[in-house]
């Protein structure tokens, strides 16, 4: 008979998990394919990455839906069996709370190892490949945006320069003339610029942007004076300041684990908790769910669903916050994240005591 119960119960289960899983997953993929998408009008990413990105964002986007979906997943199964009065007839062959929780916790066990994988090794690369396809989006928009075959003027008009074409890929301008001016002209000499091509480079330390010249001429100083000098270069960088975007710089989210793990950065030590409470969230929301979701037959069909997702929420929004303090270093690594994965667990004992209790209570009167 346990075992009949096991399987109709894990099958209501995954059932209401996978359809929360897709509807969370395609609310979430939708917001930022609609930002993406006014990035791409705006100018800021060209419109043929797009969907690269959607791509790498739905591997980390999963393994945040994935425990809230699940436990909203318990909800609704278990729900809809409290309201059919199955679980009436099943408590009374004596199914109580401990028999419920073993084959969820065994699936829960299962999804937390595969989101720990996820979290931990597979998010950051995905994250990493993700910012980098994005960084190089933004630097071919902004190649575009420079444009070819007109006179550019960036730096409050003291670098002016002409490219006659842009390059197949649009990574590269090709046949161009720089015009460098300093402020005050007596603190340095003008200087023009021919090269056959160039393309953009940012520097890894400080994340200044540069024109790089490639097989050109410099020419510096005033025609006809003593001084006038023509220089040939195989590559000759110039520092740019394009309208727009800062550059951006490696985020947590795409530094590996094992580096976390030997850092002392309170952003890396709370990136890295934050990495190892999708998993452990898995557990302890799947123990909160089971009594949530007790309800009589007289009961609205969704008050405890409503509940269950007000939990939930104020859960997701503690533990970002408790990543913010520990990133911030204003509250001891020891404990970081990890008193907040503890306010589940301690809800769920009061509440199958309380529920005991009750029982209890009734079979005295």
């Amino acid at each position: 008979m346990f075992r009949v119960f096991d399987r109709y119960l894990l099958k209501e289960v995954i059932s209401g998990w996978l359809a929360v899983t897709l509807f969370l997953w395609l609310i979430l993929v939708s917001n930022r394919l609609v930002r993406y998408l006014g990035d791409a009008v705006s100018g800021d990413i060209p419109g043929n990455v797009i969907f690269k990105l959607i791509a790498l964002k739905m591997v980390w986007y999963l393994v945040h839906v994935v425990p809230f979906a699940l436990a909203l997943g318990v909800v609704l199964a278990l729900g809809r069996l409290y309201r059919d009065n199955e679980m009436t007839v099943m408590s009374a062959c004596g199914v109580g709370p401990w028999r419920i929780y073993k084959p969820l916790l065994g699936l829960g066990v299962v999804l937390a190892i595969i989101l720990a994988w996820l979290s931990l090794y597979i998010s950051p690369e995905v994250q990493g490949m993700s910012f980098k396809l994005e960084n190089l989006a933004k630097q071919q928009a902004d190649m575009t945006l420079l444009g070819a075959g007109r006179f550019n003027e960036l730096q409050n008009g003291r670098l002016t320069f002409y490219a006659e074409r842009l390059s197949a890929d649009k990574q590269k301008m090709e046949n161009l003339f720089i015009v460098l001016r300093s402020i005050k002209e007596q603190e340095k000499l003008p200087q023009l610029l021919t090269a056959r091509s160039a393309y953009r480079k940012v520097d890894a330390g400080t994340g200044d942007s540069f024109l790089v010249l490639v097989e050109g001429y410099r020419y510096e100083g005033k025609p006809g004076e003593a001084n006038y000098r023509i220089m040939k270069f195989g590559e000759y960088g110039v520092r740019i300041d394009l309208p727009g975007h800062p550059e951006e710089q490696e985020r947590q989210e795409s530094i590996p684990s094992a580096a976390l793990l030997g850092s002392s950065d309170p952003k890396d030590v709370a990136e890295l908790q934050w990495r190892l409470a999708m998993p452990v969230s898995v557990i302890v929301l799947l123990l909160l769910a089971v009594p949530l979701c007790k309800s009589s037959p007289r009961q609205g069909r969704y008050g405890r669903l409503v509940v269950a997702i007000l939990l939930f929420v104020v859960y997701y929004n503690l533990l970002a916050t408790a990543k913010y303090w520990v990133g911030e270093g204003a509250g001891p690594a020891a404990i970081g994240l990890w008193w907040v994965p503890v306010l589940p667990v301690l809800l769920t004992i009061v509440l199958l005591n309380s529920e005991h209790l009750r029982c209890l209570f009734r079979s005295r009167q």
